[in-house]
């Protein structure tokens, strides 16, 4: 297993990686869900940055996601969750969890508002 090492936290005030959770949830109802593709690439981004290293993949998300009919996604939430519960300080487990639960019960625009509420404190 790889020590994660969470980026430095040096002027992240206003940071470009803090984003409206409001309006993402808005823009992927008006939108019948077809945002959270943009909202994964920006997340998928934004904890490479946490985590000093590039794990996760947008092309790759989308192409396991499509070739396995959204079973990828639920465990990609899953994994996610579980490397910015890491970085934030909060505890592993429970995160992963909710949010892979929620995914399963095709919530996982849910599970991306709470990722993304943890990405905003970390920036904050």
């Amino acid at each position: 297993m790889t020590q994660l090492k969470p980026a430095k936290r040096e002027n992240m005030k206003n940071s470009e990686y803090v984003k409206s959770i409001v309006l993402d949830l808005l823009f992927t109802l008006l939108t019948c869900g077809l945002f959270n593709i943009w909202i994964q690439y920006r997340q998928i981004v934004t904890v490479n940055k946490m985590l000093n290293q590039e794990k996760y993949h947008f092309l790759l998300w989308l192409i396991f996601s499509i070739i396995t009919v959204g079973l990828y996604h639920i465990y990609h939430e899953y994994i996610i969750s579980e490397d910015i519960a890491k970085v934030v300080g909060r505890e592993p487990g429970h995160d992963g969890i909710i949010n892979l639960l929620l995914s399963v019960f095709a919530l996982s625009w849910v599970a991306d508002a709470i990722q993304q509420h943890h990405i905003n404190e970390y920036y904050k």
